[in-house]
Formats: C-alpha cells, structure tokens, sequence
C-alpha cells in the first residue's frame, strides 16, 4: 500500500479555485493559507493580476485579466474603473469581502459577475493573496478566471 502525501495549504486553496462550481462564492470566502500562484503561469485559462496597496492602489495585470475585461493588454488601467465593471451585487461583495480580508491580513476567493467592454456579462473568479511586509497589508495579488 502506498502511503498517500497530506496536500498543502496552498494546494488546498488551489483546489478550491479550480474545482468548486460557478456561484460558491458568490458572497466571498476568507483564508489564512498562501495558495501557488505559479500555476497561472502554465495555464492559460486564468491571469495574473496585482494591486499594490502602497501605491494608490496601483494595477499590474497579465494579457489574459485584460482579455476577461474586454480590454486591450496594456491599456491604462486603474482601480476605480476597473471597480466600475463588476454588476452591483458582486461590486458590493468585493468592497465588504476585501475589506474585510485586508483588515485582517487574510486572501479571499470571489465569484463575481462583470461587464466587459463590448461584450455581454460574464461570470469570473477572482483569488486574492495579500503581501504583508512589516505586519501591514502593502499590496493583494492572485489569480482571476472566467466561470
């Protein structure tokens, strides 16, 4: 009998992502785990993305977040207008769930609906890691991908 290997706190967080249905989160799910955000790079259904707190909110996306929001890769992007994109059920779930996740130094996974540009709703994920340095929330990164 082979002895079977516990899986990671990361890639159980992972496998929440990837694995639950369209609409578990819906209304925000808080964790105290750091998932692999690596996997993005090898998979190409899913994108980077960056926000750094320090800076304004300051925005750094991968071609493929772009491409979810109907945008061109590069476009001049900022937090506010991007924001502006989520249907008002899910922008009011961002705000409540990411606050609260930042004021506690805790990632989230969202489910959320949006409106490209040019293009009908659609649902998305969204996987959020803060980057703590010196005890405070500095900037949130991870994973976003189309439901």
């Amino acid at each position: 009998m082979m002895a079977q290997t516990a899986p990671t706190a990361g890639s159980y967080i992972n496998s929440l992502y990837n694995e639950e249905p369209a609409g578990a989160f819906s209304g925000g799910h808080l964790f105290m785990l750091t998932p692999d955000l690596t996997i993005a790079e090898d998979n190409r259904s899913e994108g980077y993305w960056h926000c750094d707190i320090a800076d304004q909110d300051r925005l750094t996306w991968s071609d493929k977040v772009y491409e979810l929001f109907g945008l061109s890769a590069g476009a001049a992007i900022n937090r506010d207008l991007i924001v502006a994109h989520y249907a008002e059920h899910s922008k009011d779930a961002l705000e409540r769930v990411r606050k609260l996740a930042l004021s506690r130094s805790l990632g989230f996974i969202l489910d959320a609906e949006i409106r490209p540009e040019g293009s009908d709703n659609r649902s998305i994920r969204v996987l959020a890691v803060p980057i703590v340095t010196g005890g405070r929330v500095v900037g949130v990164h991870g994973l976003k991908r189309a439901l």
